[in-house]
């Protein structure tokens, strides 16, 4: 009976030792498997924050080269550097070097040089200039000696930075150039908003002589250079930087020096250090282990199915938890790109928060991060609700996928319509904060699979130039062609300014017997390419002129040369003013100072030419009023068309109506347009106003025009606008 008893136990022994042992060994198998994956999950991670890098640095380097390009077009910087004018260049570049530190507040260096290398002005540290360039560094001397814009990463005494140098050309003549650096702190930043890792930069071997010592040099609270002679690993579980964000504990760190940061010439000047904390993922791992061998013992026949399955369940979740955003819950943007990769069709929203700096600032990051939690929960009631799924891919940006074979524009109106008032009905309330705090949003929408989330980046860009909230992409909201034309017409109107080509050309207005009575003045920019002649039209420059600051010294010069040329003839000259520019301290101060040249001030005819509502009528009259009182006459362009309704007239009271060219251009065939041309003529005679017809073609029309009683005529079939500076028909 013992001895049954003893075989019992032994078998029994032999049975829990096999489990164990089986369990042991599964046990190990399966952590190594873990770690396998964990290993290429993590590579895989490290793969879309090397390509995410740069594609954020070439698109950095875009936006400096168009802010450096922004800044060449100030009026007076080039001649300013030419003439080593400091005091010149502290009064343009301030203004500007200390909106584009709000943008940029990592941006280190702001320095102009003259042609020979020296210094010139800091915007960094004004109170510095004067000293030579270091002559060594290759970036400056490229573009002295190419004239041409280099960049990349450059290793100095105190650390690296990012630069991009830009030539400055004064007539053509290269007169020095500058160089704006940035930290790298700016692009590991970006990478940290979007992605859960440690991000550094390590200094190639064969510059670390350029730093003041070998060690490491701590760059702000950003960032850590690191030595690449180091063992990395060793400096993360340094004493000295204990308290340092970058601190892990032992094994439990993954960390890749291999994504190349690179100078002009494509040369290695440091590395991307990229390290991912595996400690929380690791104690995850063995919670749900330890449970799950739990449940093995207890239930052993149902071992293998328990097995199986949680194995798979414990791969999802890993899987899922790096494409989760750890603020907010939702999916990241790694979640969203696995989707965009099927290529299946689909609608995208894109939406951001408007002014989420500004509430940052105010509030601080802590503040901003709540309210991107309840902006997260708002847009996740919103996704079940109509269908979408909900991702955040960047700091204050949220996501909208929906799959979507067919779709209904009408419909997707109402449902932008319906997230709109959802997020600007909320009022979010947080500890700490007295006031609720509200926020609107902006939304770019795209029905198209490809490339959707540029297309939606590009829409969303396009509503914040427009009133509305939201906008759907499509060619007309594509910027890159619209931008590549920008910058076209800009360096147009800039070379027209420095080199005079900016001039007037004069079309003739006659009495009824074709005499010239008139000239109007209208503006031109003379253009030379490869030895061909190009005149631009007004149409194509003046908004852009209005937007980039050129648009005052343009109507300066144009007053100044128009007036200037018909100071001694016998014919009257005709200007064109918007009511803004009555407005304008500059403008009308120029051409105030020039009516006071002319003898017969009655020789000159200012023409209003705005269209649109006159916001304040009564500041109009007053500056109308102002030129009366010099002798001008007034003359009110395309009458019956826009705001120069007949009750205004009555109170303007003009010495000439110009009847709107798309009036005159459809009188033959439009009986109603004349009737309303006939009632024109007539008012104006009743108020002893003369009356100018542009848009006169033909004969036909003339003929017409003058039974009808018109006064003057304008148009092709008198002559076309001429440069009579140059004596050049257009």
């Amino acid at each position: 009976m013992s001895i049954l008893k003893q075989t019992e136990r032994s078998t029994l022994f032999l049975i829990i030792v096999a489990i164990v042992l089986s369990l042991f060994i599964f046990y190990s198998f399966l952590k190594y498997q873990f770690n396998n994956f964990i290993d290429q999950q993590v590579n895989e991670n490290h793969k879309i924050v090397q390509k995410t890098f740069q594609s954020n640095l070439k698109n950095d380097k875009e936006k400096l080269a168009f802010e450096l390009d922004t800044m060449m077009s100030s009026l007076g910087l080039s001649k300013a550097v030419s003439e080593h004018n400091r005091t010149q260049l502290e009064s343009i570049i301030r203004p500007y070097y200390t909106n584009l530190k709000k943008s940029y507040p990592d941006i280190k260096i702001l320095t102009f040089r003259s042609s020979d290398g020296k210094t010139i002005y800091r915007a960094h540290k004004p109170e510095f200039y004067g000293d030579k360039v270091n002559g060594q560094r290759k970036l400056i001397k490229d573009t002295e000696k190419f004239k041409k814009s280099f960049s990349g990463f450059e290793v100095g005494k105190f650390g690296m930075t990012y630069r991009v140098t830009y030539p400055i050309l004064y007539k053509d003549i290269y007169v020095g150039n500058v160089e704006v650096g940035l930290s790298p702190a700016f692009f590991l930043n970006n990478l940290k908003g979007i992605f859960n890792m440690y991000i550094g930069v390590s200094i190639h071997q064969s510059l670390l002589e350029i730093m003041l010592d070998h060690k490491r040099i701590p760059v702000d609270d950003s960032y850590v250079l690191i030595n690449s002679d180091q063992v990395l690993q060793s400096y993360f579980l340094d004493d000295k930087v204990k308290s340092s964000k970058f601190l892990f504990s032992h094994n439990k760190l993954n960390i890749k020096n291999d994504i190349p940061l690179l100078n002009q010439d494509g040369q290695i000047a440091g590395y991307l250090v990229v390290g991912m904390d595996r400690e929380k993922l690791v104690q995850k791992d063995n919670v749900f282990i330890y449970r799950l061998f739990g449940l093995i013992f207890i239930m052993m026949l149902g071992a293998g199915f328990v097995l199986y399955y949680g194995f798979k369940n414990i791969l999802e979740f890993y899987t899922e938890q790096i494409k989760v955003d750890q603020l907010t819950g939702l999916k990241n943007r790694t979640a969203l790109n696995e989707l965009l990769v099927l290529n299946k069709k689909h609608v995208l929203i894109l939406s951001d928060i408007k002014d989420f700096s500004v509430l940052n600032e105010l509030y601080g990051v802590q503040i901003g991060n709540e309210v991107l939690k309840h902006i997260a929960a708002a847009f996740s009631d919103f996704g079940i609700k109509y269908g979408f799924k909900v991702f955040r891919i960047a700091s204050d940006e949220y996501i909208l996928y929906k799959e979507e074979e067919f779709f209904d524009a009408d419909e997707y109106v109402d449902i932008l319509e319906s997230l709109h008032k959802s997020i600007n009905c909320l009022e979010i309330s947080i500890d700490g904060v007295f006031d609720t705090i509200k926020v609107d949003i902006n939304s770019g929408i795209v029905f198209d699979h490809i490339a959707s989330l540029e297309k939606a980046q590009m829409a969303l860009k396009k509503t914040k130039r427009t009133t509305s909230p939201y906008m759907a992409y499509s060619k007309n909201v594509d910027t890159k062609e619209e931008s590549e034309t920008i910058l076209q017409i800009k360096s147009s109107i800039r070379k027209g300014l420095e080199d005079q080509r900016i001039i007037p050309f004069f079309q003739p207005i006659t009495d009824s017997k074709g005499n010239i009575s008139k000239y109007e003045a209208l503006i031109r920019i003379i253009e030379f390419k490869d030895g061909i002649k190009r005149i631009i039209s007004p149409d194509s420059f003046i908004p852009v002129s209005k937007q980039n600051g050129f648009y005052t010294e343009i109507s300066k010069r144009m007053i100044e040369t128009s007036l200037l040329f018909f100071i001694n003839k016998a014919e009257k000259i005709s200007i064109n003013l918007s009511p803004g520019d009555l407005f304008n301290a500059e403008i009308m101060d120029t051409l105030i100072e020039n009516i006071k040249k002319f003898d017969t001030p009655s020789k000159i005819v200012i023409e209003i030419t705005e269209q649109d509502n006159v916001e304040n009528f009564e500041r109009f009259v007053h500056g109308i009023n102002i030129l009366r009182r010099l002798g001008v006459l007034i003359a009110i362009d395309d009458f019956g068309s826009g705001y120069a309704n007949f009750a205004h007239i009555l109170v303007i009271k003009p010495d000439y109506l110009k009847i709107d060219g798309t009036l005159v251009s459809k009188i033959i065939t439009n009986s109603d347009t004349k009737i309303l041309v006939k009632s024109i003529v007539s008012f104006a005679k009743e108020l002893k106003i003369k009356t100018i017809a542009e848009y006169v073609e033909n004969e036909e029309i003339f003929e017409l025009l003058k039974a009808y009683g018109v006064d003057e005529f304008q148009g092709y079939y008198f002559g076309k606008p001429i440069d009579l500076i140059n004596q050049q028909d257009l």
